[in-house]
């Protein structure tokens, strides 16, 4: 589980190298992921939808200055929608790409930001492989799916096992699923 070190007397300690993240830490980073993803990008799907429905509605044939007006207004709103919508899919292309570089070293853009990363059970840094395994296929399509069956429970669950985890690692139960534990960087 945890690397050991020697000391100048040839002693072995169970001291490992590396200090456990805090739950709090773990609450920031997903916080940040989410603003950092999951809001623009619902924001960027609301956005589409608004300026879809602008479409739909406008099908009214107005005459005079109300026409005038009318093409002022759909001109305007679908520039601003544009342009809304053009930067948010940025925010969600720019995170992605972060995102991926920073799966190499065993984390997300929270993790980057709070200084935490994720590490395997025996010590040893989650590569890039690793932590695309633990972030994307078993949270969000495993767990992701689990909790649409159990309308969020398993979500709810998962997040907070570390509150409660009895052998004091601070795991999520993907992390026991995948043996992985959070940490800070080494400073």
């Amino acid at each position: 589980m945890q690397r050991d070190t020697t000391t100048s007397n040839d002693e072995q300690t169970n001291e490992p190298d590396w200090v456990l993240a805090s739950y709090g830490q773990r609450v920031g980073a997903w916080a940040l992921d989410f603003v950092g993803f999951v809001l623009p990008l619902i924001l960027l799907i609301v956005g589409v939808v608004v300026f879809v429905l602008a479409l739909l509605l406008d099908s009214e044939e107005p005459e005079g200055i109300a026409y005038v007006a009318s093409a002022i207004a759909f001109v305007l709103l679908g520039t601003i929608g544009i342009v809304v919508v053009g930067t948010l899919a940025i925010v969600i292309i720019g995170y992605i790409v972060w995102w991926l570089f920073a799966l190499g070293r065993g984390q997300t853009p929270g993790k980057q930001i709070v200084g935490i990363r994720v590490i395997k059970d025996d010590g040893t840094p989650s590569d890039w492989g690793y932590t695309f395994l633990r972030e994307f296929v078993v949270k969000f399509f495993f767990l992701g799916l689990l909790s649409q069956v159990t309308i969020g429970i398993a979500w709810l669950v998962d997040y907070l096992w570390p509150l409660w985890d009895r052998e004091k690692k601070m795991q999520t139960l993907h992390d026991k699923l995948l043996g992985t534990l959070v940490v800070r960087n080494p400073r």
